[in-house]
């Protein structure tokens, strides 16, 4: 186990340098003293254990943060925090590939910028599964199912959507509609242009919806009601059609 701790303003700086040092050629070095050092990175107040553990996905890293951090006050903000965390899990984050190489991603996957008037916590490869685990628990498993390093189209599609993203009830009909309960993954094709009701018409059909419903006050059942005949293949077996639905409550058929 290890004292959880966080980067400041001269750690962020030399963790840059580090991770421009291996797009250079550089060999990568294991658990690097800035981690530990006070010239670079500070104690939290309260301390805090965390240990150095191997995830399966993003939604395993992200159930593993909000248990250590759950002690932590305002942990979402903390730019040395979450740039501590990034250095301390970075061999995950920024694997060998094919060819034996390290290609670390733009630093923002890193080190949360403060660009464009507030940090991208969208794109921090263990802030963003943090934050949406924490909104939305089981729910984020589609969000979140791929390996920490990557982000994966629902992520692009959602998570970068905040009107979308912060909807506990939309969330959970895309995890009704998408997710695999049997193969513990998204449905195939769940993302393909060419397979109707797929994510990307979702979203248009969500945004049209926007403008006569109000979404953010609506069950993740009432949602998925309202969506037209081309999403039935996709609602798992126990929820109602468009059509049953409207039949239930006496209304004519569309």
């Amino acid at each position: 186990m290890t004292r959880l701790r966080s980067l400041n303003s001269r750690g962020i700086d030399e963790f840059r340098g580090f991770l421009q040092r291996i797009r250079d050629g550089e060999e990568f070095q294991a658990n690097p003293a800035i981690l530990y050092l006070d010239d670079y990175s500070q104690r939290l107040p309260r301390p805090i254990e965390i240990a150095p553990r191997t995830f399966a996905s993003k939604f395993e890293a992200a159930e593993y943060l909000a248990g250590v951090l759950a002690d932590v006050p305002a942990p979402a903000d903390d730019i040395g925090l979450w740039s501590w965390l990034a250095l301390f899990y970075f061999d995950q984050l920024s694997p060998i590939d094919a060819e034996g190489k390290r290609r670390p991603r733009e630093d923002y996957h890193y080190i949360p910028s403060t660009e464009s008037g507030g940090w991208q916590r969208g794109r921090h490869l263990l802030a963003s599964p943090y934050i949406l685990f924490s909104l939305h628990h089981r729910n984020a498993r589609l969000l979140l199912h791929l390996p920490v390093h990557q982000h994966g189209a629902f992520i692009y599609n959602l998570g970068f959507r905040r009107d979308l993203i912060t909807n506990k009830g939309l969330i959970e009909a895309i995890d009704l509609l998408y997710w695999d309960t049997k193969r513990h993954r998204p449905k195939r094709g769940a993302t393909m242009p060419s397979r109707p009701g797929n994510l990307h018409r979702l979203i248009a059909v969500i945004q049209q919806l926007d403008f006569n419903y109000d979404l953010y006050g609506m069950r993740a059942d009432e949602i998925l009601h309202v969506l037209p005949p081309e999403f039935d293949p996709w609602r798992p077996p126990p929820l109602l059609t468009r059509g049953e639905a409207r039949e239930t409550a006496g209304l004519p058929a569309d």
